[in-house]
């Protein structure tokens, strides 16, 4: 398993200043958040992922829109853009937020239908479980996957929303598959707290991990730290997490 950081944890950096930040922390690997249209500059980012020594694992495309209208299929554009960006810098994922609503099957028909735009490009398409998204829960996505979905498509596991939404992340079984991502977030009494600062039990979670023979990256994504504080903790998180490894 690979550690990486995702720039989503830096929203008030540029991408290759957050990319820069992420390589300051110690890490090899990092997530690219994109804007829900905005590509950034693929050479500059190459650059910057060399420069650092950085491997780039995943690109995180926003919401998948269920199928169905003029909007729906303008997001599906960008997402298909932002896959193609992915392959452009080496990436083979690319994780998305489910719609809030459109239902399961309006998700499935979005999918299937990205597939066949994305026809032989060689990238993944993988939905994070989301608390407040019609594909929170494990019988969500055990509905989703009945509905034959395309192979590119996986699962990225968000520990926080799982707890969020009233169930155990580290359950692996509760899933169709095992995850293809999977974030380092946690959850404390009143919502997602940094990682180690809540109850849940991400030390096990590597090991859980570990047993599926799960190859992936672990991402650590602090969406509600302090901007000032981020970077050192950043650092102190990895060097925890590589302890978990070990």
């Amino acid at each position: 398993m690979r550690l990486a950081c995702s720039t989503i944890s830096f929203p008030q950096e540029r991408p290759d200043a957050a990319i820069a930040r992420i390589a300051w922390a110690g890490y090899s690997a990092v997530e690219l958040a994109l804007p829900d249209a905005d590509l950034p500059d693929a050479e500059q980012i190459r650059t910057r992922l060399r420069e650092d020594e950085l491997e780039l694992v995943a690109i995180r495309a926003g919401t998948l829109p269920a199928a169905g209208g003029e909007e729906a299929m303008t997001r599906l554009t960008e997402i298909g853009r932002a896959a193609a960006f992915a392959r452009t810098l080496d990436c083979g994922t690319v994780v998305l937020e489910p719609p809030t609503a459109g239902g399961i099957t309006g998700v499935a028909e979005s999918l299937k239908l990205l597939d066949r735009v994305l026809g032989s490009l060689s990238v993944d398409l993988c939905l994070v479980n989301r608390v407040g998204t019609v594909v929170a829960e494990p019988e969500d996505l055990e509905v989703l996957w009945t509905l034959g979905l395309p192979s590119r498509v996986g699962i990225a596991l968000d520990p926080a929303s799982a707890g969020l939404a009233g169930w155990d992340p580290l359950d692996l079984d509760l899933l169709p598959e095992v995850p293809r991502h999977v974030y380092l977030t946690d959850l404390g009494a009143r919502g997602p707290v940094p990682t180690g600062e809540g109850t849940l039990e991400l030390d096990q979670l590597a090991s859980t991990l570990r047993n599926h023979d799960y190859g992936g990256a672990l991402c650590l994504s602090l969406e509600n730290a302090d901007p000032w504080a981020v970077e050192p903790l950043a650092k102190e998180l990895r060097e925890t997490t590589e302890q978990w490894l070990r």
